[in-house]
């Protein structure tokens, strides 16, 4: 570690380095200001700081640089792009400018000049902005905000020298403030110099030379050039997130074996685990062993199941769900497992709101939508692309808009279902706004041509949150509708003319208010399957005729003309005081089984159920009936060991499963993980898809990070481990819900 002394010392040979220059002018008039090379503490404890700014650590710079002393200006980046599409709040600097094209504006003025220009690292960033604070360097904080050229990740508790930050990830990190609008939060909390924010390196207008309808794109963030040379710096490996880790990549008839479809079938399981919904104070204190960036109002989920078998959802968690450090956290149940994984942290737009997941899949390809909605510039959507069930996944992509644009556009929410008509057209629901005759509104975004453009199909139905789905006759079918009804009964949207019109009548169902979102589904059987709740959470009544309370499934032969209507048991809603699927999504799994989500609720659920079931008249004693719980599969026959590899034949994932008595593939024997190099990853035991004994996860170093130990009384002890091999964490579990008073959160380098 460098003394005051030493830095003096280099700070006086920084100087010599750097010829003794106060400031250089570049060739297009931009003011450089030398930094001297030190030492700084990175991050913050303070009590505004965010998870992301922690663990602090220190930090030593060892070669002096210069840094311009303002952002670069919209005039000297069209000498590199011409005609450039910029936001004119932030003139005279050059901000919307995606990080792609500030790097190949370093790029070009290296080559002009002949010397090395680069966007700063983040520890270069924060070290000029707070420890340094050059000489000549204008406030960091007084224009757009910075791109610099780490991609976002995690600290780690060890002391760095000229981190470069990680070798891949989703967002590159942004300095000097935030990306939301900042009339829903305190921006003063964001002008820290340990703050850290992030988009992905695209973000930016797309439209080239042409009009930017509702300025997608054109956002806030600047940058400012580094002159130095490049940091040599190793990259730290980038760590997926666990519902990434161990995924089978084979499609296998096993995932099309389940319950016999003519008996009824119905199971029930807690989705997320508790304190992680709820409880704010442990979630706030990242007791238990959950991720730091957790919350505890989890809201709005993406589901889907995949071809091979794995249940995913993404679902965004905050604490209120409109602040910029809203973050979406994914959960895999894995194919024959008994229970959902463990969530682990999934996207995030660092210091930018991400809001309403939607899960999408079409044969091989899975898509994952959602919507920045207090983002500057923010677009009506983006999306992930995943080719091997969710195992990797694409960078984001935004959406080129053509032809004219409705009205209206400034809720950009994806709600829970896509369609694609006869001719190939892929139909994507997303809230609108504005009042309407019957309340706000929903629309459908479309494309035709596979996702190089997009356009608004421009009518809109009455309500947000529809659900939509396509008829038989090719037209499009909308249920529902926030706030909006007929007669207090859910509004029903047709559509003859893609989307562009709608004609509206009442349906069977209850109107739906604050914190309830329908779902309707179209069945391998050609049936309709719809759910919702048989009463509006606030400020309507429900119809008159309608007796029920709580929650229902139906089906309908006649494509939504008449339904089979009944009662779901079992679900909650302790803040509305009644029974209520709340958001829901719902899909159907390859072994027919409809799978049903439920969140906004307390708990958030996972049923499954098949159509026999709705069909019959098989119900429980009470919602608390805990035979809904149970697991009916007793023996296990035909088990068969399993394999998968890496690209050079060593095992990646080895597995055993066999055919239970019920009807379903389900885990038997050992599972085990395996990193590229050979080395142990995860390995846990299975009986009858249910975990025992230990359950262990090793870090690509060797070191333990995390280890379940799950006991013959049904009760799991979990324990995780700082990065330094010392305790984080211990907690007592049990039906995914934490026992209360057995959690321990214990400080780096103490126990263990």
């Amino acid at each position: 570690m460098l003394t005051p002394l030493s830095v003096r010392r280099v700070a006086i040979l920084s100087c010599w380095l750097l010829g003794g220059a106060q400031a250089e002018t570049s060739s297009i008039g931009l003011q450089l200001v030398p930094v001297a090379a030190g030492e700084f503490t990175m991050g913050s404890a303070v009590k505004q700081a965010n998870w992301d700014e922690q663990p602090v650590h220190r930090v030593t710079i060892t070669a002096p640089f210069f840094i311009s002393e303002t952002e670069v200006t919209a005039e000297q980046f069209r000498r590199f792009k011409p005609g450039a599409v910029l936001n004119p709040a932030y003139a005279p600097y050059a901000a919307g400018v995606s990080w792609d094209d500030a790097a190949a504006f370093c790029v070009w003025l290296s080559r002009q000049e002949g010397k090395h220009y680069r966007l700063p690292t983040e520890a270069e960033w924060e070290y000029a902005a707070g420890t340094a604070k050059p000489a000549g360097l204008l406030n960091l904080f007084s224009g757009p905000v910075e791109w610099c050229s780490d991609w976002y990740g995690e600290y780690g508790l060890a002391a760095e020298r000229d981190p470069a930050g990680y070798a891949a990830g989703l967002t590159k990190v942004v300095r000097g403030g935030y990306l939301d609008t900042p009339d829903k939060f305190k921006p003063a909390d964001y002008l820290r110099p340990s703050n850290r924010a992030g988009a992905p390196p695209n973000f930016g207008p797309h439209a080239g030379d042409a009009p930017i309808p509702q300025n997608y794109g054109v956002h806030r963030i600047g940058f400012r050039v580094v002159l130095a040379p490049p940091v040599n710096t190793a990259l730290k490996p980038a760590v997926p997130s666990y519902a990434m880790q161990g995924v089978k990549l084979t499609t296998t008839a096993d995932a099309a074996l389940g319950p016999d479809a003519a008996k009824p079938y119905f199971r029930r399981r807690p989705l997320l685990p508790l304190p992680l919904e709820g409880t704010i104070d442990y979630v706030k204190e990242h007791r238990a062993g959950l991720h730091p960036s957790f919350r505890h109002h989890n809201h709005s989920p993406g589901f889907e199941v995949l071809p091979n078998g794995d249940a995913l959802l993404v679902i965004y968690s905050s604490d209120w769900e409109y602040e910029p450090e809203v973050s979406l956290i994914a959960a895999r149940l894995r194919h024959g497992a008994e229970q959902w994984d463990m969530p682990s942290p999934f996207v995030d737009t660092p210091g930018a709101n991400d809001h309403a997941p939607l899960l999408s899949a079409e044969g091989d390809t899975l898509r994952l939508f959602w919507g920045n909605p207090y983002a500057e510039g923010y677009f009506p959507f983006q999306y992930l692309t995943s080719k091997d069930q969710g195992a990797t996944w694409s960078g984001v992509s935004y959406p080129k808009i053509t032809g004219p644009l409705g009205k209206d556009l400034d809720r950009p929410q994806p709600i829970n279902t896509t369609i694609r008509d006869a001719a190939g057209t892929l139909y994507l629901a997303v809230d609108a706004a504005g009042g309407g005759p019957l309340g706000s509104q929903s629309m459908l975004w479309a494309t035709r041509d596979g996702g190089a453009t997009w356009h608004d199909t421009l009518g809109r139905t009455f309500g947000r949150h529809t659900t939509f789905v396509l008829k038989k006759d090719g037209n499009i079918l909308g249920m529902g509708g926030k706030n909006s009804g007929i007669d207090n009964f859910m509004p029903r949207a047709i559509s003859r003319d893609g989307g562009r019109t709608y004609e509206m009548s009442k349906t069977p169902f209850s109107q739906v208010s604050s914190g309830q979102r329908p779902s309707i589904l179209r069945l391998a059987s050609g049936r309709l399957f719809m759910c919702g709740d048989y009463y509006p959470s606030k400020r309507a009544e429900k119809p008159a005729s309608i007796k029920e309370d709580g929650s229902y499934v139906a089906l309908s032969d006649d494509d939504g003309e008449t339904w089979r209507i009944k009662r779901l048991p079992g679900n909650y809603s302790t803040h509305r005081q009644r029974n209520s699927l709340g958001y829901s999504v719902a899909k159907q799994a390859p072994n027919g089984v409809i799978h049903l989500i439920t969140s906004c609720n307390h708990p958030g659920l996972h049923y499954e159920l098949n159509e026999a079931w709705i069909l019959s008249d098989a119900t429980f004693a009470s919602d608390d009936d805990p035979e809904m719980n149970l697991s009916h599969a007793t023996t296990i026959t035909g088990v068969q060991t399993h394999r998968e590899n890496h690209p050079d034949g060593s095992p990646r994932v080895t597995w055993s499963s066999g055919l239970a008595d019920d009807g379903r593939i389900l885990l038997e024997g050992r599972e085990s993980w395996f990193y590229p190099n050979g080395a142990k990853q995860r390995e846990a035991d299975y009986h009858l898809g249910v975990k025992t004994g230990s359950e262990t996860y090793w870090s690509p170093a060797g070191t333990k990070e995390w280890e379940w130990d799950h006991r013959s009384d049904g009760t799991s002890v979990w324990r995780t481990w700082w990065s330094d091999g010392s305790l984080r964490s211990e907690s007592s579990w049990k039906d995914h819900h934490l026992v209360p008073g057995t959690d321990r959160l214990f400080p780096p380098g103490g126990e263990g």
